[in-house]
């Protein structure tokens, strides 16, 4: 159940993205923008949310689902159209360009909901984790001058030192 409404979910967005950029550039129909947008969907969803997003993080994944709608509509769209290769490559451009902002988002869903890992350790959510690195504390209080640190020194162990004389105005 929860693949069926994220894929429903990333086909309302894949389709309202074809729809707004590609009549723009081509005359198409409706029906082939719905089609072109399913095949589109079940393809993206396999390849960049269920491969590439869980082991990779969602940059890798976000890059991944730009080429390969800009590949899709590029050459599957192409194919079937006589446009003109500059009407082709920016009507290819723009929908990728405009899918992998929408795609950032739908990233974060499927990491939380549906691949349920959001959070985890052994998921990054930008490619390989980071990692700090951290030493132990070190209490100036305790410290020696001759560099032994594992006694503590006590304030009437220490030498009385006079304070400094005030400066003269």
């Amino acid at each position: 159940m929860r693949h069926l409404l994220a894929l429903a979910l990333k086909y309302l967005l894949t389709a309202t993205v074809i729809f707004a950029i590609l009549p723009l550039f081509l005359r198409i129909s409706s029906a082939e923008l719905l089609w072109f947008s399913l095949w589109l969907t079940l393809v993206a969803y396999a390849l960049g949310d269920l491969y590439v997003l869980p082991r990779l993080g969602n940059v890798s994944a976000t890059i991944a689902d730009f080429g390969l709608v800009f590949v899709a509509t590029w050459i599957g769209v192409g194919a079937f159209y006589d446009g003109a290769g500059g009407a082709m490559i920016n009507a290819a451009f723009f929908s990728a360009l405009l899918a992998a902002l929408g795609e950032l988002l739908f990233h974060g869903y499927v990491l939380r909901f549906v691949i349920g890992q959001h959070g985890e350790e052994g998921v990054p959510l930008i490619g390989r984790q980071w990692q700090t690195e951290a030493a132990e504390e070190f209490d100036i209080r305790t410290a020696r001058p001759d560099g032994r640190e594992d006694e503590r020194v006590d304030d009437e162990d220490r030498p009385k030192q006079e304070p400094p004389n005030p400066p003269i105005l």
